[in-house]
């Protein structure tokens, strides 16, 4: 009972200090001439860029980066504790169209592992990502997508609960198209999405290990929104959404001693109906939320249907020119490539801030906690993981990066993780 009182603490406590943290950040907006979303890494830095490879209207960035990581607990257990080194090569591409009407952005990356303490299989890595919007400034702008992850769980900005945390085998792959129509002063959006998850090798559970097979899911998920905007710098909206969930394997019988919770057959749909808004606060200031309802029924009657209030809302604030924070927390249905905790509701607070210490020198560090629960059976986990990290431009070609993670999951499935990795990258 102590126990479940002092989860029941850390979760307020966490909450409450998201909160804090917005409120600081509205408190102290002053003006400023660019738009606090975009992350200070991405920013326009001429000294230290590469000029890239035209060709017609396309531009190439090709580069290779190459990195050893230390890990300490490799499979995140507080029962099978080992620890390894890790070597990595990912040479990687990105392609972009430099025409004003649309956007195309492909990114390729390839890469291999391999861990010297052989306490896990090497491994092949894989990355497609393609983006294609048409119609930019038009009132029709027809978009689609799609991406191939092998191995590859790697996150680009600040998510909640989106990371396996053990040398998974892991394939994943999905596509995504859809319309935004502008009508007077409303605009109308629907999209489509298909994802398959696959998973292969030996998943560690407490002490045990087992085939990760039974985690084989696909994901269908549609989506419709109405939004009305009289100024280019706010917006509000309506938005439904439906997704179907199947899971190929989830039997009892699939993994044995895993708790009927995670070997129980997920399958299911889930709907939820949202209203949000957007806005600009300030020059500084601009943020995304969303609230609403959220209803996840499986197929399987011994599972009990997940009611629950849902919302999403993202703060991006830029209190100077050299710093950068977004906060994030959220309340839905999880689509984490986790095998044991997709398809659950997770709730949880994120924390990303920047600062360029100096022009060649950016300094970043993230903070997040999840929750994920499961109807009536109620809290299944929880997580937290902060991570520092250094990017720093050599030249116009060179650049170090320098990570550091602590990861520690409690309930269910006890563990933790310390995580240290410095890699260097060449852009040709």
């Amino acid at each position: 009972m102590a126990r479940i009182f002092d989860r029941a603490y850390r979760r307020r406590r966490a909450l409450w200090g998201a909160g804090v943290c917005l409120t600081c950040v509205a408190a102290s907006a002053s003006a400023q001439d660019f738009d606090p979303r975009t992350r200070i890494e991405d920013r326009p830095r001429p000294e230290f860029a590469s000029p890239p490879i035209a060709i017609g209207a396309f531009e190439l960035v090709p580069q290779v980066e190459a990195g050893v990581e230390y890990v300490d607990n490799l499979f995140a257990s507080d029962l099978i504790d080992v620890d390894d080194v890790i070597v990595s090569v990912r040479p990687s591409l990105s392609v972009t169209d430099r025409r004003p009407d649309r956007e195309i952005r492909l990114d390729l990356a390839t890469g291999y592992q391999t861990f010297l303490n052989n306490n896990s299989e090497d491994r092949l890595q894989f990355l497609a990502t393609t983006r294609l919007r048409f119609g930019l400034g038009t009132s029709t702008r027809p978009f689609a997508g799609a991406e191939i992850r092998l191995n590859d769980s790697s996150q680009s900005q600040v998510t909640v609960g989106g990371n396996i945390n053990q040398p998974l085998r892991a394939f994943s792959y999905g596509a995504n198209a859809g319309v935004a129509q502008d009508i007077g002063s409303f605009t109308l959006e629907g999209e489509g999405r298909i994802a398959r998850n696959t998973y292969d090798g030996e998943y560690v559970f407490r002490d045990q290990v087992f085939d990760v097979g039974f985690g084989d899911n696909t994901l269908y998920q549609g989506r419709g929104r109405v939004s009305y905007s009289s100024r280019p710098d706010q917006r509000i909206y309506v938005e439904a959404r439906y997704g179907r969930f199947d899971y190929d394997g989830t039997l009892p019988t699939a993994a044995p001693g895993l708790p009927a919770v995670f070997a129980a057959d997920r399958s299911g749909d889930n709907f939820s109906v949202v209203g949000g808004v957007q806005f600009q606060a300030t020059e500084l200031l601009s943020f995304d939320g969303n609230v609403g309802y959220s209803r996840l029924s499986y197929d399987d009657p011994s599972q009990p249907t997940i009611d629950a209030v849902s919302f999403e809302a993202n703060a991006y604030y830029s209190p100077t020119r050299l710093t950068r924070f977004q906060l994030q927390a959220r309340r839905t249905v999880d689509g984490t490539i986790n095998p044991l905790f997709s398809n659950f509701l997770s709730t949880g607070v994120a924390l990303r801030g920047e600062h360029e210490l100096r022009r060649d020198l950016i300094l970043r560090g993230d903070l997040e906690y999840v929750e994920y629960s499961a109807g009536d059976v109620g809290n299944i986990g929880d997580e937290f993981r902060a991570v520092i990290g250094a990017l720093y431009y050599v030249s116009p070609r060179v650049s170090l990066n320098l990570r550091g993670e602590v990861f520690r999951r409690e309930g269910i499935s006890e563990g933790d993780q310390k995580r240290v990795m410095v890699s260097a990258a060449y852009t040709f």
